[in-house]
């Protein structure tokens, strides 16, 4: 809780001495309220705060009717956390004194904090309809809290009807850019930080603002220029060489990217996403030993990052490093037990190593947490087909279909089993439009499962109307 304390410390200084001695030796002094107002802020402003509480108290014990003191009192119990007596005390305020803008400043931000947000407003309201001479500093005071408790839309909606006002005033623009950029207005908040840009073309991190929302317009080159002027400006702002790296990788210069991740740890920042980055570079490179190497060094970094032990799986079993693979699947599951993805994973490595039998419940586990993905279902029907070669294939669906009525990857699967092997284009069809229903986007996957099934869905009228009418499907 700040307010914008302006005054010359300099015109209470013997007070300020005479209340450190007072403190000091133990003595009363007595001080009029002005000037414990100003002590107060004299603490206030260098956040020392118990001592401002201090102050506080022993003004309201020699003057126990002066409202402005009261008032000082909320900041303190705002400052410590106790919203609910500052709420108390700074609602009774409001009915003795209605002409004190920072009482209403003060009410707003703990309605903000209290979830009381349509108070909160109302209450910065009035606080602006009270402030003259400082206006501006409320201003940027109530943009500063709106933005921070996310009230974006009426943050915007405050400063634009004072823009003209004070078209110069950085702050409250990067206050205004920044509201922009969180509700995804993306060229407005470009305009307005262009606008800031036009006052300070050195402030940093305006630069590295815009170059955000250049790409959330995938306008990488642009992001890039912006960040360059970020750093030109703070050759250590670790954020913009970061974010650097990410919009070239998004212009597939992997290599160039490299350096500047390598850049970024030097600096000594977190190293766990650029050497995850790194390894993804390096795969994408096609350098496969040294995507592998900082893989590795990444899960050993933090074993519990997942996305890690994802790529890092997925290198082992595309190059076919089965033995090791084995292992870190293995490794992965101690750090998440209960992902299905991970055991899927572990599912693909031991039939690369030709153990069905323990792909099994790997796979079981993918199906039962998640019946609805069409390609693990697929995996445990071609496993147990392969495991059980005598138990015959629709019994095995229907047993699905019995556990998992709603589940569109066993009706697809049905789908294919009629069209296929029973020739039963009626019933085919019915498990198909269910299929569709559902989740159209996974007929792609059931057509590159069973290719062979575009063409029987091409030559049936009914079929391919079930497609036109859930899918924009071409044959």
């Amino acid at each position: 809780m700040q307010e914008s304390w302006q005054t010359n410390y300099n015109d209470i200084k013997e007070e300020i001495e005479r209340f450190e001695e007072m403190e000091n030796g133990g003595k009363s002094c007595y001080f009029d309220v002005h000037t414990l107002e100003g002590i107060f802020d004299f603490y206030a402003d260098k956040f020392q705060f118990d001592k401002a509480e201090r102050v506080i108290r022993l003004g309201i014990r020699q003057h126990p009717d002066a409202t402005s003191l009261q008032a000082k009192h909320a900041i303190v119990l705002i400052e410590k956390g106790e919203d609910q007596a500052a709420l108390r005390l700074m609602e009774r305020l409001t009915s003795l004194e209605q002409s004190n803008p920072e009482v209403f400043l003060n009410l707003g931000l703990v309605y903000l904090r209290s979830r009381r947000t349509a108070e909160g407003i109302r209450a910065f309201g009035k606080a602006l309809e009270l402030t003259f001479e400082e206006r501006e500093e409320t201003l940027l005071d109530i943009a500063v809290y709106l933005n921070q408790y996310d009230q974006f839309a009426a943050c915007i909606e405050v400063l634009s009807a004072a823009e003209n006002d004070y078209p110069d005033n950085d702050a409250l623009l990067f206050e205004l850019a920044f509201a922009y950029d969180k509700l995804n207005r993306v060229e407005e908040g470009m305009e307005t930080y262009q606008k800031l840009l036009d006052i300070d073309p050195f402030s940093e991190n305006a630069w590295y603002n815009l170059g955000i929302l250049y790409i959330k317009k995938e306008d990488y080159n642009s992001a890039i220029d912006c960040y360059d002027y970020t750093l030109a400006i703070n050759p250590s702002h670790a954020e913009a060489l970061f974010n650097k790296a990410n919009s070239l990788v998004n212009l597939n210069q992997p290599a160039e990217a490299i350096e500047l991740y390598i850049e970024y740890i030097s600096f000594g920042y977190d190293q766990l996403l650029p050497l995850y980055y790194i390894a993804d570079c390096y795969d994408q490179m096609g350098q496969r030993d040294m995507a592998l190497r900082f893989y590795r060094h990444t899960i050993e970094t933090d074993p519990f990052y997942f996305p890690a032990w994802l790529n890092y799986l997925a290198h082992l079993i595309n190059n076919n490093l089965v033995d090791e693979a084995l292992e870190a699947s293995q490794e992965a599951l101690e750090y998440h037990k209960d992902v299905g993805e991970l055991y899927y994973l572990r599912a693909r490595v031991l039939l690369l190593a030709g153990d069905f039998k323990k792909a099994l419940p790997a796979l079981e586990f993918c199906v039962k947490e998640d019946p609805g993905n069409l390609r693990n279902l697929y995996e445990l029907f071609q496993v147990q087909r392969t495991l059980y070669p005598r138990r015959k294939p629709l019994k095995m669906l229907q047993t699905w279909l019995q556990r998992y009525p709603n589940s569109e990857a066993v009706h697809y699967l049905l789908a294919a089993y009629f069209l296929l092997e029973e020739r039963s284009l009626k019933t085919a069809a019915l498990h198909l439009e269910q299929a569709l229903a559902e989740n159209p986007g996974d007929l792609d996957l059931l057509l590159d499962f069973y290719p062979e099934l575009e063409k029987m869905i091409q030559k049936s009228k009914k079929l391919s109307q079930l497609l036109e009418m859930h899918t924009n499907y071409e044959f």
